[in-house]
């Protein structure tokens, strides 16, 4: 196992901002430049080369004029940089400190609608391709489940049971960012949303919170996966048939479904609920498809999963 974690910490935090009876800050924020979306009104301005400058640098603000509230979506560290758990509350003192020289200082505490907690880790590319092909498969507490896009497999995204809400995602960065080794380089991000005012900036971004939002999404995940090359798919399936684990119709089901899944059609072939119903039912036997020339595989996700979850605890000890 390769993995070397390089970095852990906040990718990005959503705060929002009261300016209710601020008449001069809501005034200024009317005043700004900006665009009407549905979100709200995005403050900054399109640049000669045609991209949009945020007034906030890399921190994207939206402004709210019926509730007269300005929502940030904060950047607290460089491109391609991570916050650093005990780094956080620093960082986003700074952001309020700018938001106050610009005349727009709330008198209320902010709140966090949004949270992403990653870590970044270097790997071999056979051992990138196993953890995301073992995520994809694995079997999930409170009935989440899982997407995933690219062919090969670049991003799996962790779902709730019956929302499309995104709960993490795991990717290769160094595809994202068209540098570096392809699956030499896999990001597990866990994303962590709340409701206006339920969650305090004092609570969210102290280093054990941090850590818990990122533990909840992929410290519990510790299930065995079995990854299955073309040319051995059928003989496993017929050995759970004749273990008695599988019975003929699931086993040739099975079949043609993991078929579609390693040409890229399933999704495109079945309607969406006997699709989701198909992975199910492939999850719950640990069964994932493997690239072409390679080897059957039983993959254990928690080894996998191991050398993130020692780094986050030691970020926290830090």
């Amino acid at each position: 196992m390769s993995f070397s974690v390089v970095r852990v910490g906040v990718d990005d935090i959503t705060l929002g901002f009261e300016f209710s009876g601020l008449r001069s800050a809501q005034k200024l924020l009317e005043e700004m430049p900006g665009a009407e979306q549905i979100a709200g009104r995005v403050l900054g301005h399109r640049t000669q080369l045609g991209k949009w400058a945020h007034p906030l640098g890399r921190s994207r603000a939206v402004y709210k004029p019926e509730s007269t509230r300005l929502y940030v979506q904060a950047k607290l560290a460089e491109p391609n940089e991570l916050c650093p758990p005990n780094r956080v509350g620093a960082a986003v003192e700074e952001l309020r400190a700018r938001l106050e020289s610009m005349g727009l200082a709330s008198w209320q505490e902010p709140w966090v609608t949004r949270l992403d907690v990653a870590v970044d880790a270097t790997c071999s590319p056979e051992d990138g391709k196993r953890l995301l092909d073992a995520l994809e498969a694995a079997r999930l507490p409170r009935a989440w489940r899982t997407t995933s896009v690219g062919a090969p497999r670049s991003t799996v995204y962790l779902k709730a049971a019956k929302s499309e809400n995104v709960l993490a995602r795991s990717y290769c960065r160094n595809l994202r960012l068209k540098k570096g080794q392809p699956f030499g380089l896999i990001r597990l991000e866990a994303q962590q949303r709340w409701g206006p005012r339920e969650t305090l900036l004092a609570a969210a971004t102290s280093p054990p919170f941090i850590g818990r939002v990122w533990r909840s999404r992929f410290a519990e995940l510790t299930s065995q996966v079995t990854r299955l090359p073309a040319d051995l798919q059928a003989s496993n399936l017929g050995e759970l048939m004749r273990r008695g684990e599988l019975r003929h119709g699931a086993a040739e089901r099975m079949n043609l479904f993991l078929s579609l899944e390693r040409l890229g059609l399933a999704v495109e072939c079945y309607p969406a609920k006997v699709y989701a119903s198909r992975r199910r039912e492939a999850v719950q036997l640990g069964l994932a498809i493997s690239d072409e020339g390679q080897s059957a595989l039983d993959i254990n996700l928690g080894e996998l999963l191991r050398p993130y979850v020692e780094a986050v605890d030691l970020a926290l000890a830090a």
